[in-house]
Order: structure tokens, then sequence, then C-alpha cells
């Protein structure tokens, strides 16, 4: 048995303390996985029950000793009341950026997605010319979606899952209606690895100098008919795959 526990239990765990770090004050969301009930040097287990989501510096604090196992119960019992609103920040800050939405490709082009005239997905450059990036969740369902503002990502509540791993380089969230979002950063060093990640695309045509930094996202509107999905683009019944637009002042606009 490997100490990382599987999917469904890493769910759970996340779920248990509101997807920030249990620790009075802390609330991270790049969230590790503590056994105590019993330790894993006593015992090689992944029972929810004796296990407990916490951000890796006071997961190593744990593993220590800080917590005793009555504190570590109450943070189970007690946490998920603690976070009104769970948020993080991307690091990943470049000067230049290749944007993969939707199974196409967007480089030089501030405005990826444009919906009745207002960004949804984009990118600024900060003081520093650095690119951030920005994605509005669009929802069916009349309520509060996540959203990210120049690298800063905030929950809003109701969330089914967030996952959020201490790399700093992945998030995912999941809604129970199916509505989702994922981003993720990538750093692609040549053509060869280009070509293994994108391997539908015409990645030897691409006017960029390779290396870069990929940014993918992904974003499904539940019931609309409007999804942003690993592959492709779908509008409807109208599919868009493995385009490249670049200097574009929008990449594609609806409505």
């Amino acid at each position: 048995m490997i100490r990382n526990p599987p999917d469904v239990v890493k769910k759970v765990l996340r779920e248990e303390v509101g997807f920030g770090c249990p620790v009075l004050g802390c609330g991270s969301p790049y969230l590790e996985w503590h056994h105590f009930g019993p330790p894993w040097h006593k015992e090689e287990h992944h029972r929810a029950e004796g296990m407990i989501a916490l951000c890796r510096e006071h997961h190593i604090q744990a593993d220590h000793g800080a917590f005793t196992v009555d504190q570590l119960q109450a943070f189970k019992r007690n946490a998920k009341d603690n976070w009104a609103q769970v948020k993080g920040r991307f690091n990943w800050m470049r000067n230049r950026l290749l944007a993969v939405v939707g199974g196409n490709f967007y480089y030089e082009t501030p405005v990826i997605f444009q919906f009745k005239g207002k960004p949804i997905i984009w990118l600024e450059r900060n003081p520093e010319g650095y690119l951030l990036v920005n994605v509005f969740m669009l929802t069916t369902s009349n309520e509060p979606r996540a959203y990210v503002r120049n690298n800063d990502w905030f929950n809003t509540g109701g969330e089914e899952d967030i996952e959020c791993p201490p790399s700093g380089k992945r998030l995912r969230i999941r809604y129970p209606n199916g509505d989702f979002v994922s981003i993720k950063f990538i750093e692609i060093s040549s053509q060869a690895e280009a070509k293994q990640r994108y391997p539908d695309a015409s990645v030897e045509r691409w006017p960029i100098e390779l290396p870069v930094t990929a940014v993918e996202v992904t974003n499904v509107v539940a019931g609309s008919g409007l999804e942003f999905n690993a592959k492709e683009t779908k509008l409807g019944s109208n599919v868009m795959r493995n385009c490249f637009m670049s200097h574009c002042g929008a990449g594609l606009a609806v409505g």
C-alpha cells in the first residue's frame, strides 16, 4: 500500500474540512493527507475516519505530534464551518502564455472567450508585464460560482468538490448540477513535448517560440450546450478543435 490515498478518499477529506486546512486561522486550500487513527507507521490504511486533510505546513507539524487525536477529531467535526470563502493563488506568472481552451490554442490573444460583450476567459498584463489568468464561470443555475481574478481564485459556496494540490499548478472545481472548471499550468520545452501533449494539433506550424508555458482551461456550463472540454469547444451543435489563433483581440465571441 502506498501512503497516497485513493481519489474517493481524498474527495471525502477535502469536503469534510470545507476545502481549506482546518487549523484555526489557516484555511489553505493546498491540502495533503494525514493519518492519525492510527498513524501510518502503526498501520497502513486509508480509512477516512482516521485521516484528515491538512496543508503541508500543518501536516508536517501533525506528523511530529503538534496536535492531539482529540484536536484532530475536533478539526474534522468543526472545520467545515470555519471557511465562508476559500481562496488561493496561481504563482505561475509569465511574459508569454499559450492558452489552451476547449481543445483550441490562443497566443497573444487577451480575450479567449467573450459572451454577450463580456469577457469570460481572458488574460491581463500586470505592471511588470506578466500575464495573469481570469475566468468567470457561467451557469444556468442562477447560483454564484467560483471565479479567478488575475491569478487569484475564490470559491463562493455550493461546490461539490475543490481540488488544488500543493504544487499550486492545478485547480478543479465541480458543482452538483454538473458545472465544472479546471485550470492547469504546463511547461512545454520543445516541439516534441508539444506534439506528445497535443497529438492532433499542427504544432510544427505554431508561430511561437519554445519553450512556453501553457495554461489549460476546461469549463462546462451544464445544461447550456456550452462546453470547453479537454479535446474541443462545443457551442450547441457547433464544434471547434485544434484551431490556433494569434494576435486577436477576442478569440471567440458569442452573443
